[in-house]
């Protein structure tokens, strides 16, 4: 059974700090594992009716390497990258690519590697340690100091992480460092459509407390992107096709999955989980929350 101090997991999820991001990815990441049967850490696309959440994570991953042009990327940063899987799918569909996960949770980053060697043991935190393997390369660093060379990359990919940068506008700023005069920044973000944080904080209920992220509006996204230096190329509305699903397929099969986590997990967090997935249904149906996805490139773009 997993230790979980619930008061220091409300603490994580109030405060929000990036160490207690990383805290609480390290406390119920292993949960989210359970439930998916593999090592994703996003929300999926359902929209192809996929049979289980690998099938929706592998159709989202899809989608942004369609809408990041991956087939015409040579460097590609992957920031916030939970376990590499996403890495590891684009790798195997556009296999020119050369990919650098980005992590400030160095655990995760360490377990992505799936390596067990004299490098690794080595590896200090916050070190800008590097590590490369069948051309995906591993480095910790946070989300706002990105160490890698100006103009440089051809695209920045935020899958399901920007919700946690903080301040969103240094990363925004970092990537357009990064990014060669024609490349793309890619973020796949889950927003709230109500621009009061006083009422989406009533709005949301559970999520309020369960939703361990910022809780940015869609406007305060987009005009973030735009003041800092990119144009908006294309945005798509995608969380009907992310909540409802999501929540129906626990809901359906929550007897098997509720099973699985309490060989590991104290029956309350299942609750938690449960009713935070009910909740989020809910909000999404009504659309106070959305999840999309936005492309866009650097103002100053070459057009020769």
């Amino acid at each position: 059974m997993i230790s979980i101090n619930p008061l220091q997991v409300f603490l994580w999820a109030f405060r929000r700090r990036e160490r207690d991001v990383v805290n609480l990815y390290n406390s119920l990441s292993p949960l989210m594992q359970l439930a998916t049967d593999n090592n994703m850490l996003n929300f999926g696309y359902w929209k192809n009716n996929p049979a289980d959440p690998l099938g929706a994570q592998n159709e989202l991953c899809k989608l942004i390497g369609e809408i990041s042009d991956l087939d015409s990327a040579n460097i590609v940063i992957d920031v916030g990258s939970g376990f590499s899987a996403p890495a590891t799918y684009w790798k195997s569909q556009y296999g020119n690519i050369n990919i650098t996960c980005i992590n400030t949770n160095f655990q995760q980053l360490v377990l992505s590697t799936k390596l067990v060697s004299n490098n690794i043991s080595d590896m200090k935190e916050n070190s800008y340690a590097l590590l490369q393997t069948d051309d995906i390369r591993f480095v910790n660093a946070t989300s706002t100091s990105l160490p890698i060379s100006d103009s440089s990359v051809d695209r920045v990919i935020a899958l399901e992480s920007a919700q946690h940068f903080r301040p969103l506008s240094q990363f925004i700023k970092e990537s357009k460092k990064v990014l060669k005069n024609n490349g793309i920044l890619i973020l796949a973000i889950p927003v709230i459509k109500i621009p009061s944080k006083l009422a989406s904080f009533m709005k949301l209920g559970i999520l309020s407390l369960t939703w361990a992220s910022e809780h940015y509006s869609l406007d305060y996204v987009k005009t973030t992107i735009i003041r800092d230096g990119f144009h908006i190329d294309e945005t798509q509305s995608i969380g009907p096709y992310v909540y409802e699903p999501l929540a129906d397929y626990y809901i359906k099969n929550r007897k098997y999955l509720r099973e699985k986590i309490l060989k590991k997990y104290p029956s309350y967090l299942e609750n938690i989980l449960y009713r935070s997935l009910l909740k989020m249904k809910q909000v999404s149906q009504k659309g106070i929350i959305d999840y999309v996805l936005i492309k866009c490139r650097p103002n100053d773009i070459n057009q020769e």
